[in-house]
C-alpha cells in the first residue's frame, strides 16, 4: 500500500469519527459538507455535529495520529485500504447511494474488478439448500464468475465452499473490521476464502460485529455484486433485506424457487411472486449474465471399490434413502457415512431431504 497524502488521512479521520457517531454523519451530510469541510469548520459548528470534545481537538489541530495509527495496523496485517479512485475499486459499488469512501481489504485485490454474483441464504441451510448449490454454483464458477457472500453458517458457508472446491474464486464481505472476522466458528473457513479470493470491509479495524451493522454489510454484498441469488430464505430474513436492497441498488434478484411446506422456501417464493428471477438450473443463471455454460474439465477422479457400490446403488433421478443403503452394503453405518462425505465433497452425490442422489458420474 503506498503512503497516502494529507488528504487521504483527512477522509480516513473522518470516517473513524462518524462510523460511531451517526448524528455527526447525517448532520454533515444534511448540511452538504463535504468530508474534508470537517477540518476546515469552526469550533461551535464542530460542537453542533455532536463530536466529542476530545474529537474536536484533534480535528482543530489536524492531529492524523488515529488515521495514521489505522494505517500503520492494516500494513502490519496485510490489509489494504482502497480508495474510491483507484483502480481497483469495484466499479459496482461507485453507483450505489452514499458508496463506502475507502474500503479495507485482504487478499488478491486484481479480483475485485471480475464479476461477482452474491448468494445469500438461511443460516439454517437445508440439504436441499446444498443440493441446489451443488448443481449449480460449479457451471458458474467454470464460466468465470466470482462468488461473493457474508461467510456466515449455513448458505453462505456452502456458496464459498463450493467456490474454493471448484478453485474458483470467491470473496466474503465482514460485518465488522477486518482484524474481528465473523463468525470466529468459521476461521478455517475464512483462511481459504483469503487464500482463493479475499474479504471487504467498510468498517475500521477495531469495530466488532454487531446485529445493526448486518444490513450495512448486505449492501456492499450486493453493491459489490451483478445479481444476487437467494438460494433460501424465511420470510423474515436478512436475505431478504440483501434482495431489498439490491433492488434498491438497481441489480439483478434471483431466487430458487423451494417447497411450499418448508420455511426456508417462503421467502424465495416470495421474492419470485415480486418478480424475481425464477432459477433452476445453471444456464438460467448465465443466461442473465450473457454467459454459456462451460464445458467442466476432465478430473481424473480415484474412486474405492466401496465409493463405486455406493454410486451405482444411487441413481441421478432417484433418491435412496440411508436405511436402504444400510441394507444393501455390508458395512457400518459410520463407514457409509463417512464414504457418503466424501463424494459429496467430490461432487458425485448430492444430499436431498430424504436421501442421496448420484451427480455428474458417468
Amino acid at each position: 500500500m503506498a503512503e497516502l497524502n494529507e488528504e487521504q488521512l483527512k477522509r480516513i479521520s473522518f470516517h473513524l469519527l462518524t462510523v460511531n457517531n451517526p448524528k455527526a454523519r447525517q448532520h454533515l451530510l444534511r448540511n452538504k459538507f463535504k468530508k474534508d469541510d470537517l477540518f476546515c469548520l469552526g469550533a461551535r459548528q464542530l460542537e453542533l455535529t455532536g463530536l466529542l470534545p476530545a474529537e474536536i481537538r484533534d480535528i482543530r489541530h489536524k492531529n492524523w495520529a488515529a488515521a495514521e495509527n489505522e494505517v500503520a495496523r492494516s500494513k502490519a496485517n496485510n490489509i489494504q485500504i482502497i480508495f474510491s479512485e483507484d483502480r481497483d475499486y469495484p466499479p459496482l459499488l461507485k453507483e450505489i447511494f452514499d458508496p463506502p469512501d475507502f474500503i479495507y481489504f485482504t487478499g488478491n485485490r486484481e479480483i475485485l474488478a471480475k464479476t461477482k454474483l452474491a448468494v445469500v441464504g438461511s443460516r439454517r441451510g437445508s440439504n436441499y439448500g446444498q443440493s441446489v448449490i451443488n448443481r449449480i454454483l460449479p457451471e458458474c464458477i467454470r464460466a468465470g464468475l466470482v462468488i461473493v457472500s457474508g461467510m456466515a453458517y449455513g448458505i453462505d458457508s456452502m456458496a464459498h465452499r463450493v467456490a474454493i472446491r471448484e478453485n474458483g474464486i470467491t470473496i466474503g464481505v465482514n460485518a465488522g473490521g477486518l482484524l474481528h472476522l465473523n463468525p470466529p466458528g468459521n476461521s478455517g473457513l475464512i483462511k481459504k476464502i483469503i487464500d482463493h479470493g479475499g474479504i471487504i470491509s467498510e468498517f475500521p479495524l477495531d469495530v466488532v460485529p454487531r446485529p445493526f451493522l448486518f444490513p450495512v454489510r448486505n449492501r456492499v454484498i450486493a453493491g459489490i455484486s451483478k445479481a444476487v441469488l437467494v438460494v433460501e430464505a424465511a420470510l423474515r430474513s436478512g436475505s431478504l433485506i440483501t434482495a431489498r436492497l439490491a433492488i434498491d441498488q438497481n441489480r439483478d434478484v434471483m431466487a430458487v424457487p423451494g417447497n411450499i411446506d418448508q420455511s426456508l422456501s417462503q421467502g424465495t417464493n416470495y421474492l419470485l411472486q415480486q418478480g424475481a428471477k425464477l432459477i433452476a438450473s445453471a444456464s438460467d443463471l448465465l443466461e442473465e449474465f450473457g454467459l454459456e455454460v462451460a464445458s467442466p474439465a476432465k478430473r481424473e477422479l480415484v474412486l474405492s471399490v466401496k465409493e463405486k457400490q455406493i454410486l451405482d446403488l444411487c441413481g441421478e433421478s432417484e433418491v435412496k434413502g440411508f436405511d436402504f443403503l444400510v441394507e444393501a452394503l455390508d458395512l457400518s453405518t459410520a463407514e457409509i457415512v463417512s464414504l457418503l462425505m466424501g463424494l459429496i465433497l467430490k461432487n458425485l452425490i448430492a444430499e436431498e431431504a430424504d436421501g442421496y442422489r448420484r451427480i455428474n458420474y458417468a
